[in-house]
């Protein structure tokens, strides 16, 4: 069975696992790269390269993202305002004000600034600034020597960057990625032998881990489809996990029943075994 069929096995093929189990290290590293080539094509790149593309394209987008602006001689207009308050347990209470129509630096103080670990605060010609451990810093864009900007200066100087920026971000994404499924195989392995264990079915550790690579192509089948779903579904992770658990449990089951089976000879992958 060549590697592309078994992309398509591992999906509904569960007698195949007894086979997996025996592929050699390369062969299923190499594996692991193809699946993870499909995976991150069909939910990355795709989805956004249908975004710009849906945006007219890289300028198109820019325009979406970045407002219409202008900084001269000292003083920024912005032609929305922006009010962004977000706290989470990872990186604490976030602010966000911008009101380039008020005179907002002088409205908020250190102590309103004390809610939060980051912020940002923008008005005409003022703004504040708070990193988290440190004391806000109020300056005037005057003081920064900033020169005069505006969108369309903005976007014709930093555009030439952004397709090698995004490139950069898409080869750091991937090799992050792929380093994630690897360690995600290895969580599958524990659940695995957590499974073999109450089933009495002995695997060596490097079995386990080919059949947690295997086990993990139904869950990112999954993922590719969600990624162009238009809403969030929370804990997405644990249908991930779960789904690779079930497919440890019936590949263990097949090979449990290999092995009390009399050996046989020729293919003994199946056309089902679901």
């Amino acid at each position: 069975m060549n590697i592309f069929a078994e992309l398509i096995h591992a999906v509904y093929d569960f007698k195949s696992y007894t086979i997996f189990r025996k592929n050699g290290g390369g062969r299923t590293f190499l594996y692991a790269l193809l699946l993870n080539g499909i995976y991150f094509i069909l939910s990355l790149v795709l989805p956004v390269m249908a975004t710009f593309f849906l945006m007219g394209g890289f300028l198109g987008a820019a325009k979406e993202v970045v407002p219409d602006f202008q900084l001269k001689d000292g003083k920024l207009w912005v032609d929305e305002t922006y009010d962004i308050q977000e706290y989470s347990t990872s990186y604490g209470g976030v602010l966000l004000k911008i009101d380039t129509g008020k005179p907002l630096t002088e409205e908020i103080t250190d102590v309103d600034l004390l809610a939060f670990d980051q912020a940002i605060v923008m008005d005409a010609e003022h703004m504040i600034v708070k990193a988290e451990g440190s004391s806000p810093i109020r300056v005037s864009y005057a003081e920064m020597d900033l020169g005069d900007w505006s969108r369309e200066t903005f976007l014709r100087k930093f555009m030439p960057l952004v397709p090698v920026l995004l490139w950069f971000g898409l080869v750091f994404i991937v090799c992050f990625g792929l380093l994630g499924f690897f360690v995600s195989a290895l969580v599958v392995t524990g659940i695995g032998s957590l499974i073999a264990a109450f089933m009495g079915c002995r695997l060596k550790f490097g079995e386990m881990y080919k059949l947690a690579v295997y086990a993990r192509t139904p869950a990112l089948t999954v993922e590719c489809v969600y990624a162009w779903l238009p809403f969030v579904i929370h804990y997405f992770y644990i249908i991930s996990y779960g789904i690779s658990a079930v497919y440890m449990w019936k590949a263990l089951q097949k090979i449990r029943e290999a092995e009390l089976e009399a050996p046989k000879t020729g293919w003994t992958g199946g056309n089902g075994g679901m």
